[in-house]
């Protein structure tokens, strides 16, 4: 697995293949067939290359890029359901990717399901993307537009025993063994996977079916506020960045050089100056996340994602580095960017004009590493523990733009130099602070390599006792009682030190509780569940009563796995279904993660309240799906974190945590009504467990 992850990593950087609008080794045919019920059949057959294989739409996160096809919005149709396959995929594991690939050889035959809202013909518009390779790794993209003319067959064209009466009812006696009049159901690698087959329900069904939608109607506007989260938090770490050793002393320097430029552009070149400075923070970021999106697509970019958040390789690497710089912060040593390559960017920076004025600002970069180095790697890993893959770019923009800031407007109103305070000790106060953080900070990557793992390192109460123990080392450095190696001698604190000293300080207390059971809203998501912890004060964390055990046996990973506040639940989507069925209760699926900070938000915040907590436990089965944890299945093949991203994938083509879905047992692979992903609103939620509603 190391060497796999190393090697997606190189593709990324090294990627040399060349992508096309048409590719040669997919020809494809497309019709339409009218059904019974008004509704249109669109057909998509494809024919491959000997030596060529085409992607499933269903390949899973991480892997090859999954065909898509996409059809035009237009008033004359609707679609019903999703792209459905023909036969059945090859089931392949790519060492590469470290998952079990789907694709189709010599042919490949998808449908497409449509409702016209019109009797007159029409014409389907759409696009197909997807990749193609060879058995030698050579691959290239599939993109096809396409037209399909449509004749909808009219009401009075479809024969009389076809037509049902409104006020028909369904007949309800049972279906003999030899009848399908459920979803078909596919069983791979001890998954059940439902295929995308038209689904007749028979009154004795406990729930009715309503076409998922892909989103919770409130999910955009609580991405946007992430976005403005990692936004501003990204833009007081580069605020934070001005005020350490190696940056503060060079603004005035700075400055005063575009003031003293005698070509009268100096003002011009100094907004070009900041310019440059957000460019060579973000703009690297950017490429390498597009050409990770044009190797693979959106799956691809967050399976390389999800690898980064929650393999222990880099979680271990990332931990390292964030202690190596602190020690650096705390004085043990200085971490320096080869002085030749500064030297270099300062001859180029000498030649004047536009690319003089570009490299000025490279230096500054390089000259501040080791003052910046930690911060802008603390954003930009922070940032990239998930799958949105605008995080990353959002959170140096931000960090950028208050990088840059000082440099321009300074040279705009060189008066406000004159009330900067000096520099002098308090700048090495600040890098000592940083370094506390750094410290601080770094053990999430720990703890997150050891839940999904399960080494048991540390655990909540561990974490925090580190935590607390950081936070009162601070202190006394803040107030004098502790020196480093670079400070000079204080003969007093002054105000705002002590002011912080008095927040940290206040911090540890809010901590302190914790180490009996205190849940710590606050922090959900940035310290380990309280699942981990092994003294909880009163025992149990839920005030609840207790209500009856909804478990039809011991659970699969029960071991290893538990959800907080007494909720009982299966781990194994299979083992989970069934009892759903001999209980007759809808089944609650929970697909989340270990590194996943919107789940534990959920968890802290939603279902902590009693009434989400009685509706979770009373009404429901609950499958809790892990999607990175590294545990073996019983395959031995796969782990369960990569057998529940495939169910999630195939079934609801969406690969978010957390994202909940109600399933009706009967109907296994159908949403019951729209799913939902985070939304951290108590009212939201209950709304969402009624299925009354």
């Amino acid at each position: 697995m190391i060497r796999n992850i190393i090697l997606a990593i190189t593709l990324i950087l090294t990627i040399t293949t060349c992508y096309g609008q048409n590719n040669d080794n997919v020809t494809w045919k497309y019709s339409a067939k009218n059904l019974n019920n008004g509704n249109v059949e669109l057909l998509f057959n494809a024919k491959i290359a000997d030596g060529y294989h085409l992607y499933s739409p269903f390949n899973p996160a991480g892997a090859s890029m999954p065909l898509s096809i996409k059809l035009e919005e237009s008033k004359d149709y609707s679609q019903v359901g999703e792209i459905q396959e023909l036969q059945k995929a090859i089931s392949h594991y790519e060492e590469v990717f470290d998952v079990t690939e789907k694709y189709f050889i010599k042919k490949a035959d998808f449908k497409i399901v449509i409702k016209p809202s019109v009797t007159t013909p029409f014409e389907v518009k759409g696009k197909i993307s997807g990749q193609v390779c060879n058995d030698e790794s050579a691959c290239s993209m599939v993109r096809n537009n396409f037209s399909i003319n449509v004749t909808p067959q009219k009401p009075e064209d479809k024969p009389k025993s076809e037509v049902k009466s409104e006020k028909q009812e369904v007949k309800t006696e049972e279906p003999k063994a030899n009848e399908t009049t459920q979803t078909e159901v596919v069983k791979t690698t001890d998954t059940i996977v439902a295929t995308q087959n038209e689904i007749s329900v028979s009154t004795s069904d406990t729930l009715a079916v309503n076409p998922p939608a892909t989103a919770n109607k409130n999910y955009d506007s609580i991405t946007n506020s992430s976005l403005w989260e990692i936004f501003f938090i990204a833009f007081l770490a580069g605020l934070a960045a001005i005020f350490t050793p190696c940056v503060f002393p060079m603004i005035p320097m700075t400055v005063t050089f575009f003031l003293k430029d005698k070509s009268g552009h100096g003002k011009v070149n100094a907004l070009i100056y900041g310019l440059s400075i957000i460019l060579l923070y973000t703009l690297p970021v950017a490429i390498l996340i597009l050409i990770a999106h044009l190797i693979g697509g959106e799956n691809f970019t967050a399976g390389i994602f999800n690898a980064l958040s929650t393999h222990w390789l880099p979680n271990i690497i990332f931990f390292v580095i964030f202690f190596v710089f602190a020690l650096s912060f705390l004085g043990m040593f200085e971490i320096t960017m080869p002085s030749s390559l500064i030297n270099k960017a300062e001859k180029r920076g000498d030649k004047g004009g536009l690319i003089g004025v570009f490299f000025l600002a490279f230096v500054l970069v390089l000259v501040s590493f080791s003052c910046t180095g930690p911060i802008v790697g603390s954003v930009l890993v922070e940032s990239a523990s998930g799958n949105d893959f605008l995080k990353p770019i959002i959170a140096m923009l931000g960090f950028s733009l208050a990088f840059a800031m000082p440099f321009t407007l300074f040279a705009y109103f060189p008066e406000i130099m004159k009330k900067l305070p000096k520099s002098g000790s308090w700048l090495n106060t600040v890098k000592v602070i940083l370094g506390f953080l750094e410290l601080a900070l770094g053990l999430k990557f720990l703890s997150v390599a050891d839940q999904t793992y399960h080494w048991h390192l540390l655990d909540r109460e561990t974490y925090l006792a580190i935590w607390i123990a950081i936070g009162i080392m601070l202190t006394m450095y803040l107030l004098g009682k502790l020196k480093l190696p670079n400070d000079s001698e204080t003969s007093n604190i002054k105000v705002p030190r002590l002011i912080l000293a008095i927040l940290t300080l206040s911090f540890v207390v809010y901590l302190i509780p914790s180490m009996f059971g205190a849940p710590l809203k606050a922090l959900a998501g940035y310290i380990p569940p309280i699942t981990t912890q092994d003294f909880v004060l009163g025992k149990n964390v839920t005030t609840v009563t207790e209500s009856k055990s909804t478990l039809c046996n011991t659970p699969k990973y029960s071991d290893k796995l538990h959800l907080p506040y007494g909720i009982e639940a299966y781990f194994d989507y299979n083992e989970a279904l069934q009892c759903a069925k001999n209980q007759n209760k809808p089944l609650l699926l929970i697909f989340t993660g270990h590194g996943c900070v919107n789940c534990r938000k959920m968890e802290e915040n939603v279902w902590s309240d009693e009434g989400v907590q009685n509706m979770m436990k009373n009404n429901f089965v609950i499958c809790a799906l892990y999607t990175d944890d590294r545990t073996m299945s019983e395959d031995g093949v796969k782990t369960i974190g990569e057998v529940n991203t495939e169910l999630e994938i195939a079934n609801y083509q969406m690969s978010a945590q957390p994202y909940y879905v109600i399933e009706n047992p009967n109907q296994p692979g159908k949403a019951v009504k729209e799913p939902m992903k985070y939304n951290p609103d108590i009212e939201n939620f209950k709304q969402f467990l009624d299925i009354k509603k």
